[in-house]
């Protein structure tokens, strides 16, 4: 009885740590996942920025129309909250751009939000960029 008593106790505490460390790893590729859509984002890569848009969500033609003709001049992280339980992240964003046919700069903040997707094993985001205008 005491040997099974402790083989359960063993296979809980292997179960609770593989979890956790599933929970982990699954953050860590959010990090990496992140880590290329900033750098796509701050060199105006817009067609690697629509890669990481859940086609779910939005097509990669309708993602780069709602960038239009614009550059990226700069991609700022203001906010970031993460929910572990429902592998999300939701971010508060700030861009600075211009028209390709204008210098002017512009500013655009908006919300957005990052969801694992367990059955592709990736980091997407939820919906596409807004509307620059």
């Amino acid at each position: 009885m005491k040997n099974l008593t402790i083989i359960v106790a063993v296979g809980c505490c292997l179960l609770i740590g593989c979890a956790a460390f599933s929970k982990k790893a699954k953050m860590e590729k959010y990090g990496r996942t992140f880590d290329s859509y900033q750098i796509a984002m701050r060199i105006s890569d817009l067609n690697a920025v629509c890669r990481f848009v859940d086609s779910s969500a939005m097509s990669r033609e309708d993602c780069l129309n709602r960038f239009g003709d614009i550059k990226l001049v700069d991609f700022k992280i203001m906010d970031t909250q993460a929910d572990e339980e429902k592998m999300e992240v939701t971010q508060d964003i700030k861009v600075s751009y211009h028209f390709l046919n204008n210098v002017r700069i512009k500013d655009r903040e908006y919300k957005q939000t990052w969801h694992y997707l367990e059955d592709s094993e990736k980091w997407l985001l939820k919906d596409g960029p807004p509307q620059f205008e």
